[in-house]
């Protein structure tokens, strides 16, 4: 079967490293099995798709933040995988999305070329080819409900232990705050304060999911978010709490909500 590729009105993708940032949606097609923790395969695909010698050193060092350098992008899981309980595995059959953002035009662009260039990615020996890809406006305003399409994780570091919060600690909300605020002052923005107030929360929104051999806790569900536009914009394009370039974090706007 041949597939077409198809970009969206809103791509150019000679164009596109001019914009400040934004938000892309790839639609893809695959059919194989990817393992559970296909994220580390990914995360590795998308630097691969970066042009030397941005990919190397957004991957080694990081572009802002001083003595604890920010990527400031952030990625979701791919949407449309079947879970293969007794294989411990994912199937892919066919149509997948995966989103991309970064709060950097230069990444968010040379990320964009990079993907087209290629025709897909390639995440653990599986081709995912690329049928469509576009950039997606972002909403506006002071209120904004979202729903996590990757675990967005918060946890603190004591005494070389790591201490994991759920959305209904009120630590959870002040290390969301607090990051976001570090990644507003490393581009030159204004801090501010952000409510996070969870909605329907439920212990199964919980995911341990494993990267590089160690075990993160984060959760999905929705969110009501309030606070400063570029806060709010900035967690669209960056993600919420910790280890965004990793996989965690990625939120998306629920419409009509």
């Amino acid at each position: 079967m041949v597939l077409g590729l198809r970009i969206g009105k809103c791509y150019n993708p000679d164009k596109m490293a001019s914009l400040s940032g934004g938000r892309i949606r790839l639609r893809l097609y695959a059919e194989g099995r990817l393992p559970v923790t296909y994220r580390e395969g990914l995360q590795a695909a998308l630097y691969s798709a970066l042009p030397s010698p941005l990919g190397e050193r957004l991957h080694d060092e990081g572009l802002l933040g001083g003595r604890r350098p920010l990527k400031l992008f952030v990625f979701s899981r791919l949407l449309g995988l079947t879970y293969l309980k007794e294989e411990k595995a994912f199937l892919a059959q066919g149509e997948l999305i995966l989103y991309f953002a970064s709060a950097l035009d230069e990444v968010v662009g040379a990320l964009g070329q990079g993907v087209w260039r290629r025709g897909g990615l390639e995440v653990h020996g599986l081709f995912l080819r690329l049928l469509e890809m576009g950039l997606e406006p972002l909403p506006a305003g002071e209120r904004l409900v979202v729903e996590a399409l990757a675990p967005i994780t918060a946890y603190r570091t004591e005494g070389g232990k790591t201490l994991y919060f759920n959305p209904l600690n009120r630590e959870f909300p002040h290390l969301l705050e607090a990051n976001l605020n570090r990644k507003a002052e490393a581009l030159g923005l204004p801090r501010g304060s952000l409510e996070v107030v969870p909605l329907g929360f439920h212990p199964r929104q919980k995911r341990l999911e494993r990267y590089k051999g160690t075990w993160v806790e984060g959760w999905m569900g929705r969110y009501r978010l309030a606070g400063p536009p570029h806060l709010l914009r900035l967690a669209l394009l960056s993600g919420l709490g910790a280890k965004n370039s990793q996989g965690f974090g990625f939120v998306r706007e629920v419409e009509g909500a």
